[in-house]
């Protein structure tokens, strides 16, 4: 599947380019396997927005791919297939299942 992405404000903004930092708020669900439970978030007490390097295999592909093509400002949800997540390992400190499809609602917050 890849990403599907679901756009829930429209940016106003330009498009990050590969190689350019991207600041994001984001929350992530799919713990346990259910898509309705949250595992992480930017917003959660005691986290920060969270900065990468777009485009560089720093992230999940569903994050680098699906990010590249959102506009400064846009809240976005984006259903990623477990190859696009974290595949077979999962990521079990966070309740992530192997092989599990997840969602995250980013909102780009800054580029530089």
């Amino acid at each position: 599947m890849g990403i599907v992405k679901d756009i829930m404000r429209p940016g106003s903004g330009l498009k990050p380019l590969p190689g350019q930092t991207v600041t994001v708020h984001c929350t992530g669900y799919g713990k346990d396997g259910d898509l309705a439970r949250k595992f992480w978030s930017t917003k959660d007490p005691g986290q920060k927005e969270f900065q990468f390097k777009i485009g560089h295999g720093l992230v999940i592909k569903g994050w680098d791919e699906g990010v590249l093509g959102m506009q400064l400002g846009e809240i976005a949800r984006l259903r990623c297939s477990a190859d696009y997540a974290y595949g077979a390992k999962g990521f079990p400190a966070w309740g992530i299942l192997p092989n599990s499809e997840l969602v995250f609602e980013i909102e780009v917050l800054r580029i530089s």
